[in-house]
């Protein structure tokens, strides 16, 4: 395990009990908006190997392996008491065949055989320093079959974070928290782009910070769908989502 990250693994076992139900906040519309364009957009109906980079509790892992049988799921993380419950609702679920959990620093790792997809959200952001960002990205890129695909989900740098002065990263890992930062879409550009990858699309999700996120109704995900799709969508929202494509 890097050194830089060990403050974030004693965080996440700890809160591993409690996150599903503090990411619920944030209302049925974000995760309409975020987690089901996700899945009606990467073709996962074709079936194949998915590695999902920073799985945490599962809340992606476990809902691919249920929608699409024909999927396998390599679920990544450093939290093994993450990986425990995600397991265990596997098991009460009844897909835990087709989810095959891995304890390991996604900075480091690799599947043995390539996969057709990496899906990473809400994960890169919150490894600590550049080299370990572009590190990530590096592996993820030697893990894809050719013509296999990249989904990245990152918090984004908004103009209204910059007019109220919201800093781009946060270090609470002193005080027992974690790091966290928000992304600009150059950054993200750079990124992939330095990793070998080719990007072919970067568009943003239409959602607010999660105090107002959940008093919106689930059923506008259908317009924040429609958005989402045109050109100028990276620079909508708080969320950045990314398409890149091994060559």
């Amino acid at each position: 395990m890097n050194p830089e990250q060990r403050a974030e693994v004693l965080f996440r076992d700890r809160m591993a009990q409690q996150y599903e139900e503090l990411v619920g906040q944030r209302g049925a519309y974000w995760w309409y908006a975020v987690r089901e364009f996700l899945l009606h957009r990467m073709g996962l109906h074709a079936g194949g190997w998915l590695y999902d980079a920073g799985c945490g509790v599962g809340l992606y892992a476990l809902r691919i392996a249920e929608r699409f049988p024909r999927v396998r799921v390599l679920a990544v993380d450093f939290s093994a008491e993450s990986l425990r419950r995600l397991c265990e609702e596997a098991r009460h679920r009844g897909v835990a065949e087709r989810i095959q959990a891995v304890c390991a620093d996604i900075t480091q790792w690799s599947p043995p055989q390539p996969v057709r997809w990496v899906l990473c959200t809400e994960v890169l952001q919150h490894l600590p320093t550049a080299e370990l960002r572009q590190q990530a990205l590096q592996r993820f890129a030697e893990s894809l079959l050719p013509e296999g695909e990249l989904w990245l989900v990152v918090a984004r740098h908004t103009r209204d974070d910059r007019r109220r002065g919201v800093p781009k990263e946060i270090d609470e890992r002193a005080a027992g928290g974690y790091f966290r930062m928000r992304f600009t879409v150059a950054e993200v550009r750079q990124l992939v782009r330095r990793s070998g990858l080719q990007l072919i699309w970067i568009g943003g999700a239409p959602v607010p910070s999660a105090r107002y996120g959940q008093r919106l109704p689930r059923q506008l995900w259908r317009l924040a769908h429609w958005i989402q799709r045109l050109p100028g969508s990276a620079h909508i929202g708080r969320v950045l989502i990314v398409r890149a494509r091994r060559c």
